[in-house]
């Protein structure tokens, strides 16, 4: 059984769950819930039933709002809703992606009822957001660790996993570069009903509460300031997720639209395909989202990476860091920009695997013996091992 609860991871796991679902070896199940049911963040569950993928279940749990109780009230709904969901199925095996907290519930829920999980994502850092805390919890819930690259894996070990059960896989999402076409911009700028030019940035900026005393509205002005004075290029935005910050956001969004229609596109969600396609496409990469560190670089594209939402994260060359000062802003842009620097992006290796992820994940499961031990040991570090 995997569990899908966002547009983005959706497209982590696309091929995953292809895979999966087209394999005679397994009984696959697709449960969707999360964001993906709600109209503020696109109704994403339309993209998956578009894509022909056979849904088991269509599961709701999220609260409206995007204070710490909704969130708190998610996740508690997502632990009684998947404790229903695991008596009507009870899977041999869960398979969950990252560190959303309603994946707490859901995480929580498969750990009481003794339905072991297989974690991607595990060993990660993103020091900006609470993201952390949620990520190490669902780890140690956690039976079988499919991670992106060695530092990963050993943080991994460091939270007392057996090596045995953690497999470096590479990044799932990767697997797109190999396997997806790719839009060209006429077609990209059809999609969306933009006539986008070469020299577009793709912009996703999602809230931090507080950095430097800055609320998420006062981080994004500053950024859209500048922005808005770079007459070279235009923007195509993506909607900034919902936490606490984000209805906020998307008004000022909204507004740096309305005032920049000739050089602006805001759009919801893209999809995994036309995201890609624009990744391919754009000139640079702009915000805090991880797809600058991890798509990226895969297409050879500068990512101009505000704020502190993914430090602690790996990065390669492609990335340039930024602070909220707008003289800082605009320099980094000017570096993002130069052609010097696009030509060292082109190069840059990609921290997060080759794009071969799927077969190596599969190849796990197949040489897996069901039922999973069910009991879990805690590894302790031997000096060897540090």
């Amino acid at each position: 059984m995997l569990v899908t609860t966002s547009r983005a991871e959706f497209g982590l796991f696309y091929w995953l769950i292809k895979a999966l679902q087209d394999s005679t070896l397994f009984n696959f199940q697709l449960i969707v819930t999360g964001n993906h049911l709600s109209v503020e963040q696109g109704y994403t569950l339309k993209e998956i039933e578009q894509e022909g993928i056979k849904i088991t279940e269509i599961v709701e749990i999220m609260f409206s709002g995007v204070s710490d109780t909704a969130k708190t009230k998610s996740s508690a709904h997502g632990m009684l809703s998947f404790a229903d969901v695991f008596s009507r199925h009870r899977p041999d095996l869960l398979i969950i992606m990252g560190d959303r907290y309603e994946l707490l519930g859901i995480a929580s829920a498969a750990a009481l009822m003794s339905v072991p999980i297989a974690h991607f994502s595990g060993g990660e850092i993103t020091q900006g957001v609470i993201d952390d805390v949620i990520r190490h919890t669902i780890t140690k819930l956690s039976h079988f660790h499919f991670v992106s690259n060695k530092k990963h894996a050993q943080r991994v070990r460091q939270l007392g996993e057996a090596p045995d059960r953690i497999f470096n896989v590479g990044e799932p999402g990767l697997e797109h570069l190999k396997k997806t076409p790719m839009m060209n911009i006429s077609e990209l700028s059809q999609s969306i009903g933009f006539e986008l030019s070469e020299s577009f940035a793709l912009f996703t900026f999602h809230p931090v509460v507080q950095e430097l005393g800055l609320t998420p509205e006062m981080q994004l002005s500053r950024i859209l300031d500048v922005l808005e004075t770079e007459s070279k290029l235009q923007y195509l935005i993506t909607f900034p997720n919902f936490d606490i910050g984000g209805e906020v956001l998307l008004e000022q969004l909204k507004a740096f639209e309305e005032r920049n229609r000739d050089r602006v596109k805001l759009v919801s969600s893209l999809g995994f395909r036309r995201y890609l396609s624009a990744l391919h496409l754009c000139k640079l990469v702009i915000g805090n989202s991880s797809s600058g560190l991890v798509e990226a670089p895969c297409f050879g594209k500068v990512t101009l990476n505000i704020g502190s939402r993914q430090s602690g994260r790996l990065k390669g060359r492609n990335v340039i860091d930024c602070g909220f000062d707008p003289r800082e802003i605009r320099i980094k842009l000017k570096l993002a920009m130069n052609d010097d620097y696009q030509e060292i992006a082109k190069t840059a290796e990609n921290p997060y695997g080759d794009g071969n992820t799927v077969s190596k994940v599969v190849n796990v499961l197949r040489n897996t013996k069901f039922p999973i031990e069910g009991i879990k040991r805690f590894h302790d570090l031997e000096d060897k091992d540090e």
